[in-house]
């Protein structure tokens, strides 16, 4: 379960796993699609007048496209995590680990901001393999199935006198 009782917080640590579901709303903007739910392990600690750290891991799997070849792939996720509650702080604070704790709330759902963490770890330009040779910028074949067979395109005219440009610094360089 990801929704913290905050009085069992005064006692002692709490224990939290469990997973957000690939449908959970949270994720609709998240900008990529989850391939299965992300499981969640964390301890919090603390409590609701100073405050709850909630550190553990998260793990999941995403849909994407290489980017170099666009063929379609799974990006495993595996990340560690470190989050406050901060009763005092606001929801405009800018550090990236720091979320607001009402006071007057008594349980805390952790959905939201670990969905958030996770966002964060996911590679925003994955890649099938890392010697991808992508695809031809003339025909589109995927040049890691073979070579293509289309023609180089002709120069455009109008390039024609940078590339004699081009020719008189190397001959001059090698002078």
């Amino acid at each position: 379960m990801l929704v913290i009782e905050l009085r069992r917080l005064d006692r002692a640590p709490v224990e939290v796993q469990g997973e957000i579901a690939a449908d959970d709303a949270v994720w609709e903007a998240a900008g990529f699609e989850l391939a299965e739910a992300v499981a969640v392990q964390a301890t919090a600690d603390g409590s609701a007048s100073r405050g709850v750290w909630v550190r553990g891991s998260l793990s999941g799997c995403v849909k994407a496209q290489c980017r170099r070849c666009l063929a379609p792939l799974e990006v495993g996720v595996v990340e560690e995590f470190s989050v406050f509650f901060d009763p005092k702080a606001s929801d405009r604070d800018e550090d990236l680990t720091l979320y607001a704790l009402d006071s007057d709330v008594e349980e805390l759902d952790l959905r939201a901001s670990l969905a958030e963490r996770f966002a964060l770890f996911v590679p925003a330009f994955p890649v099938c393999q890392e010697v991808c040779s992508g695809l031809c910028p003339h025909c589109g074949a995927n040049l890691n199935e073979g070579k293509c067979t289309c023609v180089a395109a002709e120069t455009d005219p109008r390039w024609a006198p940078l590339h004699g440009l081009k020719s008189e610094n190397l001959t001059e360089q090698g002078d």
